[in-house]
């Protein structure tokens, strides 16, 4: 009944649905043409209901399921109770349930009365397949109508798998993008080679400004040739490039021709799964700090950190610096015992419990 010239139209046609989903009502007509059909669908869901992903359906017929009988559907309801990928008749689904409300008001008035179901994947919101006609004596199920039909569940199958992946994989990068324009030191996902998955604007401002840092032929590069040997090397244990060894982390500086003061490059390897393998390959995330756009004050940053106050953060910068407190409560004309209940302050907001500690942590968050 079907040529193989027309089966492989019906095939590619069912793939341009992986990246146009609205394609779906040019595939669904053409299979309900060759097959001799009424009309088709395309519906997701379960449960409480069924959404139409695509349908050749009259608009009022269509309404009228979306409006109210789609939580009728008992046709849907059967085919998502039994096996997937299997074609099933208007036989087995229709005809035992014909005093059903679905049937007498929806079915039958818009003579869809026979036909083919396939429920095409599992889940909790599985997808269903469905091709009406109007005949009801049962001519419609014929071995070779269902020859054709069976031959196209995988494709169809195969075709709604790639949309949801696509369909995934594009709201992964949507929030990626979000996730890393919230950063403000530069962020660049790298795959093996150094290739550049994503960035944010930081890092484009800095990778254009060629200060150390290059974008080039898709690669992230360095201008000095050690640096760049520890970019590559960095990059190379982050991902475990094809070997069995763990992968780590890296932390290293860059020299700016401009005489700036150096990049700080910290190279971290991302979490591996299924997914990520699958959609992306292996990837490590460079994050390149420059100390130039460190705008907080060392007093700023603390409050932030630790919720000090002003005069708190004050009196911790200038015990770091080697200040006494006798110095510190003349420089800031406050008595000594009131400095002393600052810096005792100080100590139990910082988790600290004397002076070194207090400095080596004030050390460790400058740039």
């Amino acid at each position: 009944m079907v040529a193989i010239e027309e089966f492989s139209h019906l095939v590619a046609l069912i793939y341009a649905t992986a990246t146009a989903p609205q394609q779906w009502e040019s595939a669904i007509r053409a299979i309900q043409s060759s097959l001799g059909g009424s009309a088709g669908s395309l519906l997701t869901g379960g449960g409480a209901g069924w959404a139409v992903q695509g349908a050749t359906l009259p608009a009022d017929a269509l309404e009228s399921y979306e409006r109210y009988y789609h939580q009728l559907d008992y046709a849907l309801a059967t085919v998502q109770a039994g096996p997937f990928g299997v074609v099933r008749t208007g036989l087995e689904i229709m005809v035992p349930n014909r005093n059903e409300e679905f049937y007498a008001g929806w079915m039958r008035p818009n003579e869809l009365e026979d036909g083919f179901f396939v429920r095409l994947s599992d889940g909790v919101r599985p997808a269903c397949f469905v091709i009406c006609t109007s005949d009801g004596s049962g001519s419609f199920d014929d071995p070779e109508r269902i020859k054709v039909m069976s031959g196209l569940v995988v494709h169809l199958q195969q075709a709604l798998r790639t949309q949801n992946q696509l369909t995934a994989l594009a709201t992964q990068n949507v929030a990626l993008a979000g996730a890393l324009e919230a950063v403000r030191h530069g962020i660049v996902i790298v795959g093996p080679e150094c290739t550049v998955l994503n960035l944010n604007s930081a890092a484009e401002t800095i990778l254009r400004a060629e200060d150390g840092l290059h974008h080039r032929h898709g690669r992230i590069t360095a201008t000095g040739m050690r640096t760049d040997q520890e970019l590559r090397r960095a990059v190379h244990c982050a991902l475990a490039d094809g070997t069995t060894d763990v992968p780590t982390g890296q932390a290293f500086t860059c020299v700016r021709p401009s005489g700036k003061r150096p990049y700080v490059i910290h190279l971290l390897p991302l979490p591996r799964d299924e997914a990520n393998e699958t959609s992306r390959g292996p990837a490590a995330l460079v994050l390149i700090i420059d100390p130039e756009r460190e705008n907080d004050s060392a007093t700023t940053l603390l409050r932030r950190l630790h919720g000090l106050t002003a005069t708190e953060a004050e009196v911790a910068i200038r015990i770091s610096r080697g200040t006494s407190l006798k110095q510190v409560s003349d420089e800031l004309s406050v008595s000594y015992q009131t400095i002393r209940t600052h810096l005792q302050h100080v100590y139990d907001k910082t988790d600290t419990h004397r002076q070194g500690e207090l400095v080596r942590l004030l050390l460790a968050h400058r740039p």
